[in-house]
């Protein structure tokens, strides 16, 4: 089953680099989202986790999250990823901006979306820090 994980969680990276983050079908209705950052807290359900995920991606001109790295745990797929864009009100580009996440699968569901700001951190997260 962790192998059909890790293609699910491909699937929905493959969609976000190339921008399109219209897709929720991917999502259990009681996701649990969460994003690093100063505001950073766990949001319940898919309207929440597509409120917070809206907010944070306003801030940004075509946006792109593009899944690097994926490492099998289990019920778990950790994520290396990175940003592309450009800021909105700034211009600036964020070109190769790190990330991570770990992505919990239940029932072919992503059950838990776990923003990281590092690859080790989301690692540590998923118990493959070792």
């Amino acid at each position: 089953m962790s192998e059909a994980n890790v293609e699910i969680v491909k699937k929905i990276f493959s969609d976000w680099a190339r921008g399109d983050f219209s897709s929720v079908d991917w999502a259990h209705p009681e996701i649990e989202f969460t994003i690093p950052g100063p505001d950073s807290h766990v949001h319940r359900g898919v309207d929440a986790m597509g409120r917070a995920w809206a907010e944070w991606m306003h801030a940004f001109d075509e946006l792109r999250v593009i899944g690097e790295e994926f490492h099998d745990a289990g019920d778990k797929v950790v994520v290396k990823q990175l940003f592309r864009g450009t800021g909105k009100s700034s211009g600036i580009p964020i070109d190769e901006t790190p990330g991570a996440a770990v992505v919990t699968i239940r029932d072919g569901k992503v059950i838990r979306f776990e923003g990281h700001t590092t690859l080790e951190a989301a690692l540590a997260s998923a118990g493959l820090d070792d």
